[in-house]
């Protein structure tokens, strides 16, 4: 039987002989714009068709136990659903545990539409009054990749270099292109020049814009 990818779903992935690291899906991007009528392109969504938000737990162990739940490596990055459903370094398990809309985050970034500059997380897009240069100064551009600096950032977290086949690999900031919660003195800038509130969650500023995730995750 063919296991079901959806929000909850635990995955693991193979780093050893014997050792995986762990993570859960947060998000399934195909599932939400099939239920949304929202067709404002202006946010990220459409980059990241065929994609999933995920989170991974800073352990590193033979099996699953919940209380990684309160170790997250890697808080929210997209990766491609094949990644997980191709079922070689990365495996789903039988295992789900709901998450709930309050909890979910997702990657900030600039994105340049129309030509215009717009900050985007999630489903909310907010005009700003930067320009291009600002724009590619900053290099924070919807982005995502195999998942394989998700497994280095939590090898990394989880204090376990030794698995890490190459040491150029390791960074202060594995993010930092594509998510501006890795440079906060960048992100107060463009919250600041949005005059937005940084501390606000994301549920707090997509109500705030007119967008509920609750709704559409129904």
């Amino acid at each position: 039987m063919t296991k079901s990818i959806e929000p909850g779903s635990i995955f693991s992935v193979n780093v050893s002989a014997n050792e995986k690291i762990y993570g859960r899906i947060l998000f399934d991007v195909d599932d939400f714009l099939d239920k949304s009528k929202n067709k404002d392109l202006k946010n990220y969504f459409d980059v990241f068709k065929k994609c999933v938000l995920i989170e991974t737990f800073g352990i590193v162990s033979k099996e699953f136990d919940v209380s990684y739940l309160k170790n997250v490596a890697v808080k929210s990055s997209f990766i491609p659903v094949d990644t997980i459903s191709d079922g070689e370094e990365w495996e789903l398990t039988n295992m789900l545990i709901p998450v709930s809309v309050g909890y979910i985050t997702f990657p900030e970034v600039l994105r340049f539409v129309d030509g215009k500059i717009y900050f985007c997380v999630g489903e909310v897009s907010i005009p700003t009054s930067f320009d291009e240069v600002f724009r590619d100064q900053s290099g924070v551009y919807p982005s995502f990749g195999s998942g394989y600096w998700e497994i280095v950032a939590t090898l990394d977290y989880a204090g376990r270099k030794d698995l890490i086949e190459d040491e150029d690999d390791l960074m202060e900031c594995y993010f930092k292109d594509s998510d501006l919660r890795e440079s906060p003195e960048l992100r107060k800038e463009i919250y600041d020049g949005i005059n937005e509130d940084p501390g606000m969650s994301y549920e707090q500023l997509a109500l705030k814009h007119g967008f509920n995730l609750n709704k559409k995750m129904e």
